[in-house]
């Protein structure tokens, strides 16, 4: 039966122990876990019994980083999932972590995705723009789909409205066939549709014009 080796080792930062296991395994050790079972570069091992010694003694640390990460702010199960990976925890680690945080309400992608989906308008974020952060959060097409769809349409229109006022301020004085390029240039950078910006761009004009009235 073929054995699992351990290729590589090496020291990150002054607490931990990067581990490389057949050239393309990492995991990362702490200081405690590496002095109760250190390994040597070289030292063939059976992979899943070490897993399996590995997860209850790993478990409390990724835990304990991702309730750190939560209160800084609030965040996705995705974007979680993206840091302890990064932070080269087992997977069976990060699913067990991930658990437990939706067990204690700790996290909840749901009430997530539509808050930031709703902080996102509020600062002049148009839809696609949205639906792309929406992504990076790392949340599923499911729920993306429905937020995108349950996002207050009153709102969002306000946001664009008031950035098109600025956009228009700002180049207030051009030709006016230059500046709507520019204006409409400016908001679809933002994500705005072509027909969103329009809209937005025609309501702002309109309101200034009822405020020379």
């Amino acid at each position: 039966m073929k054995q699992d080796v351990v290729t590589a080792i090496e020291r990150s930062g002054r607490h931990n122990v990067l581990v490389t296991i057949n050239e393309e395994i990492q995991l990362m050790l702490s200081r405690d876990i590496w002095a109760e079972r250190p390994l040597s570069e070289g030292e063939e091992l059976d992979f899943a019994e070490f897993s399996q010694w590995l997860l209850p003694r790993q478990y409390p640390e990724a835990l304990n980083k991702a309730v750190v990460l939560l209160a800084q702010r609030a965040r996705s199960g995705g974007e979680i999932r993206q840091k302890l990976e990064r932070a080269h925890y087992l997977e069976d680690t990060i699913d067990m972590v991930l658990y437990k945080l939706e067990k204690e309400r700790l996290l909840d992608d749901e009430a997530f995705a539509r808050e930031f989906a709703a902080s996102c308008a509020r600062r002049q974020m148009g839809k696609s723009r949205i639906r792309m952060e929406l992504v990076r959060k790392g949340l599923p097409r499911e729920l993306i789909d429905r937020t995108m769809e349950e996002l207050p349409q009153e709102e969002a229109d306000d946001a664009a409205i008031r950035l098109a006022q600025k956009l228009l301020r700002r180049h207030n004085g051009e030709d006016t066939r230059k500046e709507m390029q520019k204006v409409l240039a400016a908001m679809a950078r933002r994500g705005y549709s072509y027909e969103d910006s329009k809209e937005a761009i025609e309501a702002a004009l309109q309101m200034e014009e009822n405020e020379a009235l």
